[in-house]
């Protein structure tokens, strides 16, 4: 409890110690309505499901949407994002502490856990899409080739197709010609990484990652804990430099080998 105790004091570099809460606690407040709950993911996996009532501010966002919060700098207020490795809610409770608000919490079970324990959902839906039935299929028609590495694109030209490489991940069949890079900070890839990974790390204050370190004759496909901070750097190239660059939307656990792949739902 003690070695428990110190990591949670020495991983807050704010000033103030998060206020960590669990799945119980934050189900307490919801129901008596005595919290504001806030998303601290980007704009698009809030539309498409989160906590009924909560609002959406993302941290990099922060200065334009704080006129939203209370008033009353003694409410409750109770940060979420995607799950115990999303950082999102951290930056987002230490943010609003220094706006000089005291009872800031931080749900770390976040979106996923909520979903999971089949909780209160709300979020844009689309008529009349049906998932297929049977295994997954990518679709032919998004086969391409890039820089000499045949993948399937996902929904966008800037994404794998997240539910074909993760089986591929999982099978140790990645092309030759795909340099995964894992964009979490050195501590976390050291601490555990899909192998034949390399590790840039993006920069979520000052916005950017080093594109000098990526390799010029492979495909490169970023990846994170939970696919936002891969979306984030891949959306901070410019076109010369994201032309061989897709990113991975999953949640990647890879505290033990072999690491645990989740592809995210399309938005």
């Amino acid at each position: 409890m003690m070695l428990i105790a110190m990591f949670l004091f020495i991983s807050s570099n704010a000033s103030e110690q998060l206020n960590i809460v669990d799945f119980n606690k934050s189900q307490g407040m919801y129901k008596a309505s005595s919290a504001l709950f806030i998303d601290a993911r980007g704009e698009k996996l809030f539309l498409k499901g989160t906590i009924p009532g909560s609002i959406n501010i993302d941290p990099k966002n922060f200065s334009k949407m704080k006129k939203f919060l209370p008033n009353d700098k003694k409410a409750k207020i109770v940060t979420f994002c995607n799950g115990l490795k999303c950082k999102h809610s951290d930056e987002l409770a230490e943010l609003i502490m220094a706006e000089g608000y005291t009872r800031v919490m931080v749900y770390k079970g976040g979106f996923p856990e909520w979903k999971e324990k089949k909780q209160p959902l709300v979020g844009l839906l689309k008529e009349g899409e049906e998932k297929p039935k049977g295994p997954y299929q990518p679709d032919p028609k998004k086969l391409t080739t890039i820089n000499g590495a045949e993948v399937y694109l996902g929904q966008d030209n800037t994404m794998i197709d997240q539910f074909w490489f993760a089986k591929v991940v999982q099978e140790g069949k990645i092309p030759a010609n795909v340099q995964l890079v894992d964009v979490r900070a050195a501590d976390q890839y050291k601490a555990g990484h899909i192998p034949g990974a390399i590790n840039v790390s993006w920069d979520s204050k000052a916005e950017k990652i080093d594109a000098t370190q990526f390799p010029k004759d492979k495909l490169v496909v970023f990846y994170c804990n939970t696919g936002m901070m891969s979306t984030d750097a891949r959306g901070s190239l410019n076109e010369e430099d994201g032309k061989n660059v897709l990113m991975f939307d999953a949640n990647i656990n890879c505290d033990k080998q072999p690491c645990v792949i989740t592809p995210n739902e399309n938005l």
